[in-house]
């Protein structure tokens, strides 16, 4: 059975856009999976890849912002408990102490350059968050004087900021 573009099209949409499995994709369209597949591999050959355009896709979804979001804090946490049971162990030589510290070191610069190219929108407001709050210790430190002038801007400031995209 011969299939036209716009069902090519389709097909190609739901596997890209609505990020439904090849499988059931075929299966709404009535489309051989052995066609899909020629049809993607096709579209590949011409530059478009439709597994990395799904993949684009979910990263601008909302729900795998928050899904990120929630593994960046739940990371953040299970190093600090890691900190803190290593701060309290007493038995470890400073060797293993030190060989720890650097494991914990280099994971912790991995996931947050992975994190980082995952939701480069959190990325940017712990950017915005790190100069607000220098700029205040800033101000406080040469011009206490002015401190109240800041501290009654940054507020509002601060949510105008939110509101850039």
């Amino acid at each position: 059975m011969a299939h036209g573009k716009e069902t090519r099209t389709q097909l190609r949409g739901l596997y890209v856009f609505q990020r439904l499995p090849m499988d059931v994709a075929c299966k709404k369209l009535d489309v051989p999976r052995s066609t899909a597949n020629r049809w993607k591999q096709e579209a590949a050959a011409k530059g478009d890849d439709w597994d990395t355009g799904r993949a684009a896709v979910a990263l601008g979804d909302d729900t795998f912002k928050t899904l990120s979001t929630k593994l960046l804090e739940d990371y953040l946490v299970q190093h600090q408990a890691t900190m803190d049971v290593l701060r309290d162990e007493k038995e470890m030589s400073a060797l293993e102490r030190a060989e720890t510290l650097a494991s914990m070191s280099d994971s912790f610069n991995k996931t947050m350059a992975a994190f980082k190219r995952l939701n480069p929108e959190l990325n940017r407001q712990s950017v915005q968050l790190d100069l607000l709050q220098r700029f205040a210790s800033f101000a406080q430190q040469r011009f206490p004087q002015h401190l109240a002038a800041l501290v009654e801007m940054l507020e509002p400031f601060g949510e105008e900021l939110a509101k850039v995209r």
